[in-house]
């Protein structure tokens, strides 16, 4: 049998953008539940390793009868699926030569896993990029330098973007692309050479990564004024809203809510999610207003991630405070796999609901800041970083959300990347200490004055957003109080032993 067609590229992208803005928002969950229904039937009919998957787990293959046995489906990771069982076995009839690109896991978890993929796949992602392009950064109104900082090889990031803005360009929209990769002084002599030639640059990596971009460029300021308009897609992490407001005021963006976009995505099934417009206004608005972020993120004790998704390539459902997706990303179909990220999926009317439940008319916000027309009506997934990037000091779960915060304190800026590498480790004692390995921007050389600011950042921010940290803290004897303060180590900028340049900023040591 040859693999069955997924996910179709609508003949018509105009026509399918007006009907996201459109139509009834069950439409698109009622599309989602029916392909859903469509590959358990199909991985279990075809994939070898999911049956023995099912009966390991004390399950009947013959019993299930697609998306209305959801339930009963076992969830799956990278070492309990994956890892488990003979690697053909994970393709659909043992097929792997049908796959044209095959893209790996950094490895930073462990050894690599590889993710053959073949067009079909490469098509759910182009469709999604093509979306948000045409909606937000009108890519078929503008001449467009796009300049790719992902990494290029065998991580998905570079190549799959090249991919999808190469086919983009097929189409007859003017899009011209730099793919660069992690090379920082090369992509900023591109974006000098080339940029006043475009009606906008689209700079696209991992926060981090433009954030570098942003401080060096920030020594250009004539050149940064010239450009027409910044448009920026990140992915691969999330990143607080302060950052974005950076970017904002760097980059000279003219709607922070519309031109920077996070995509929620993963090796395995691509731009699972991505940041919108209406998104965007809507975390800023509950990280503005404590009642409005209660009873959106009800499940949240720091902030999330918020996006919107199509249900219809990726069907999320939350189960136990875990966000579970289920796809046909690449070649090996993925049920109820589970990353780990925590979090909640709201569809829009319930989105809508909770917003007007505390006093927020969104269409009205949105019209406000000139995004109402960008509206997709698409159900939202939020998502913390994931749950294994913690460290825990004295029983407090400490997330990387917490450091990053409060090094993006204004007076700070000035000293810090914004990049840093946080482990707890064991003294002679045996007690524990925070270690915060923290980059420094170029040409800034470590002081006794520098580490104290970001020592004094620390212990406020922590003891602003952690209930159980300022409790400890400010009810500690002076001897516990050391203990829990963080130890500060400067590090000069890309330091190889935690800031070495190419490869993804590891933010928790475990």
């Amino acid at each position: 049998m040859k693999d069955f067609n997924y996910f179709s590229y609508p003949t018509n992208i105009n026509e399918r953008l007006r009907d996201l803005k459109t139509k009834n928002p069950d439409y698109w969950v009622k599309l989602g539940k029916e392909n859903l229904n469509t590959l358990i039937k199909f991985t279990i009919n075809h994939v070898p390793a999911y049956r023995k998957f099912l009966l390991d787990n004390g399950i009947n293959y013959k019993d299930i009868n697609g998306s209305k046995d959801l339930e009963k489906l076992p969830i799956m990771n990278k070492e309990n699926y994956l890892r488990k069982y003979n690697y053909l076995d994970l393709f659909p009839n043992k097929n792997i030569i049908s796959s044209t690109t095959i893209s790996a896991t950094s490895g930073s978890t462990g050894e690599p896993f590889y993710f053959p993929r073949n067009q079909q796949h490469d098509l759910q992602h182009i469709y999604t990029l093509e979306l948000i392009l045409k909606n937000q950064f009108e890519i078929d109104k503008k001449s467009s330098l796009v300049i790719i900082g992902f990494g290029l090889g065998i991580w998905i990031g570079g190549i799959i973007n090249y991919k999808t803005f190469e086919f983009l360009s097929q189409k007859n929209y003017k899009i011209t692309i730099i793919p660069v990769g992690v090379n920082k002084e090369a992509f900023i002599k591109s974006f000098l050479k080339f940029y006043k030639y475009f009606d906008q640059v689209i700079l696209i990596g991992y926060p981090p990564f433009i954030k570098d971009i942003a401080d060096e460029l920030n020594e250009f300021k004539n050149h940064l004024k010239q450009v027409k308009q910044f448009r920026i897609i990140n992915a691969a992490e999330g990143f607080p809203e302060e950052l974005r407001v950076y970017f904002a005021k760097i980059f000279h963006l003219k709607n922070m809510f519309n031109d920077n976009v996070n995509i929620y995505g993963s090796i395995e099934l691509h731009a699972m999610a991505h940041e919108t417009a209406l998104s965007n206004l809507i975390r800023h608005i509950a990280i503005e207003k404590d009642k409005v972020f209660k009873n959106v993120f009800r499940e949240a004790n720091r902030t999330p991630t918020l996006a919107q998704y199509h249900p219809y390539i990726v069907w999320f459902e939350e189960k136990d405070g875990l966000i579970l997706a289920s796809g046909y990303g690449d070649s090996i179909p993925l049920i109820r796999y589970s990353f780990p990220d925590r979090g909640e999926v709201i569809y829009f009317d319930e989105m809508i609901k909770r917003l007007k439940e505390v006093g927020v008319d969104i269409f009205k916000e949105a019209e406000k800041f000139k995004i109402k027309d960008k509206i997709l009506k698409l159900p939202f997934v939020y998502v913390y970083e994931r749950s294994d990037f913690a460290v825990s000091l004295v029983g407090i779960n400490l997330y990387p959300e917490y450091i990053k915060r409060a090094l993006l304190n204004k007076e700070l800026q000035k000293y810090f990347t914004g990049k840093f590498s946080m482990q707890v480790v064991y003294d002679k004692n045996m007690n524990q200490k925070l270690y915060v390995h923290i980059e420094l921007k170029k040409n800034i050389k470590p002081s006794n004055q520098i580490e104290n600011l970001a020592k004094k950042a620390i212990i406020n921010f922590l003891s602003t957003y952690s209930a159980e940290y300022y409790h400890l803290y400010y009810n500690a004897t002076s001897i516990y109080k050391k203990q829990l303060e963080p130890k500060i180590f400067l590090h000069h900028y890309e330091y190889p032993q935690y800031f070495k340049p190419g490869i993804k900023q590891k933010w928790a040591i475990k």
